[in-house]
């Protein structure tokens, strides 16, 4: 999802991006010719950009992650907030790879 998983930025601007859900550095596709977004695409509206994205992105253990950060950030409870993060830091042991 664009701004935990995936970002856009303007042509040689940033050097690297890390996931902010798994906190991988991100692949990236350099000066990409594409839309940025839903509308953009429906308006056929394409723009030079720098495409950066987690590796693994679409991954279940991932997208689990992203529902627990996106969660930890919606919470109202700061007891509840830090349960959740003790099962994102089991969740992403057992899947990240150490860089």
């Amino acid at each position: 999802m664009k701004g935990y998983d995936s970002f856009f930025e303007a042509p040689g601007t940033i050097e690297s991006h890390i996931c902010h859900v798994c906190g991988t550095t991100c692949d990236v596709e350099r000066n990409k010719y594409a839309p940025t977004n839903h509308i953009a695409a429906l308006a056929k509206k394409s723009t030079y950009h720098d495409y950066f994205f987690c590796p693994y992105r679409g991954e279940a253990w991932h997208e689990k992650a992203m529902e627990l950060v996106k969660a930890i950030e919606e919470t109202p409870s700061s007891r509840v907030a830090e349960l959740m993060k003790l099962d994102l830091q089991d969740l992403l042991q057992k899947y990240v790879p150490k860089e």
